[in-house]
């Protein structure tokens, strides 16, 4: 049984999304052969508004809906007498994503959905962004004096752990003042900095003492070694003046057998001890041997306690260093929202608090981009660009423009007061 082109456009042409949208680059169109074993292929209308179809090659779609375009498809395939006719399934797989940018919290692309508004685009991209201004400017200021608090300590910490550090580095006992960095010493002051400093002080003796303890265990490991080599070098000699005087004995004993005063059993009694005393010698030589690696492990051991304890000391160093300029950065921050906040009045906190959203959809047309203002009802195309922006009702003006003027209030920091 044939189906005619219109039928299969209107079951296949994704009529859920819009029949009448209209087809342009960018979008994706499944296309299927109905008469054949072949799955369907998804087929991506170029730049040019053309997709590439089967045995047909280069089509322009844009600018048509899915129902005219497997018209025209099907027009072609009979006019190039590729089928008698036509049993084409064209669909739309994905239409153009749709952007959504400005002040909501994860700007972005997202797909294009049916029925899409301009306040579903906005949850898709997880909603307004909430505006500090709308905190309470009280509750504002008590929460950015914790952080700066809870920053000032963290500076103490990691400066006296700088300290520390380079006390480790420099083999002293305590934290000189000038162990500490420059940026920091200012807050080397009050009960904190002082328990702090007692605490980093602890660790440096029992690291020192922990070290030394190794150290030691090594040190008198060498020593113990080296007076064993000694013992043996020792030992070594007497065997050797043993050897010697064993081989004197044997060259007597084999004289006085030859004159038949020694029996033949005594000169071998002489070779048998002689040979006794040379395998003792090389017993000797081999534990002079081993003891001489055994030194060159502890000594290698003990260079690499040494190296060990130098480069952790650096990496916690360079560690503690990138966390200081982290927090000092963090507190340079925090006191620019401060002074900041402590320069708004109570009327401009409350007018900055009343916002209301813009929305813009940014579409393409025949005629080329166009802004169109929309509210969050309005209904999107595929390839539209939702633009939301905050207002502030102060005036009547965006909000970008009211902090500007209260920035500029602001002195810089260590200034005088304007008048």
């Amino acid at each position: 049984m044939l189906l005619g082109a219109p039928a299969l456009a209107a079951a296949n042409s994704g009529r859920s999304l819009g029949a009448d949208l209209l087809l342009a680059p960018g979008d994706t169109l499944k296309f299927d052969i109905l008469d054949d074993d072949k799955e369907p292929v998804d087929l991506l209308i170029a730049s040019d508004g053309s997709m590439q179809a089967p045995y047909l090659g280069s089509v322009s779609v844009a600018g048509l809906t899915v129902a005219a375009a497997l018209d025209h498809l099907n027009a072609r395939y009979i006019e190039r007498k590729i089928f008698v006719t036509p049993k084409i399934g064209l669909s739309v797989a994905a239409y153009r994503p749709v952007f959504v940018i400005g002040d909501v919290r994860q700007p972005g692309t997202f797909p294009f959905q049916a029925d899409l508004t301009v306040e579903k685009a906005m949850g898709l991209a997880g909603g307004q962004i909430t505006a500090a201004n709308v905190e309470d400017p009280i509750l504002a200021r008590s929460r950015l004096h914790g952080e700066l608090e809870a920053i000032e300590t963290t500076i103490i910490r990691e400066g006296l752990a700088i300290g520390r550090l380079t006390a480790l580095l420099a083999d002293r006992e305590v934290i000189q003042d000038n162990d500490i960095p420059v940026s920091a010493r200012a807050y080397m002051k009050g009960p904190v900095a002082e328990t702090m400093r007692a605490v980093e002080l602890r660790i440096l003796q029992s690291d020192r003492q922990g070290f030394a303890a190794q150290q030691a265990i090594l040190v008198e490991g060498i020593a113990e070694a080296v007076r064993g080599q000694d013992l043996l070098q020792e030992l070594s000699g007497k065997v050797t003046q043993t050897i010697e005087f064993s081989r004197a004995d044997l060259e007597r004993g084999q004289g006085l057998q030859k004159r038949g005063i020694k029996t033949l059993t005594d000169v071998s009694n002489l070779e048998r001890q002689l040979t006794m005393e040379e395998a003792r010698q090389l017993q000797v030589l081999s534990d002079l041997s081993d003891g001489r690696r055994g030194i060159g492990t502890l000594k290698r051991q003990l260079a690499e306690l040494e190296h060990a304890r130098h480069m952790q000391a650096l990496i916690d160093l360079q560690t503690h260093t990138a966390g200081l300029a982290t927090a000092i950065s963090s507190r340079r921050a925090s006191e620019e929202q401060l002074m900041l906040l402590s320069a708004l009045s109570a009327q401009e906190m409350a007018a900055n608090r009343e916002v209301v959203l813009d929305f813009t959809v940014r579409r393409s047309t025949a005629e080329g981009d166009a802004d169109l203002r929309a509210t969050p009802a309005t209904r999107l195309q595929p390839g539209d660009v939702v633009v939301v922006s905050i207002r502030s009702t102060h005036d009547n003006a965006p909000l970008a423009t009211v902090l500007p003027s209260v920035q500029s209030r602001v002195e810089p920091m260590g200034a005088q007061p304007s008048q």
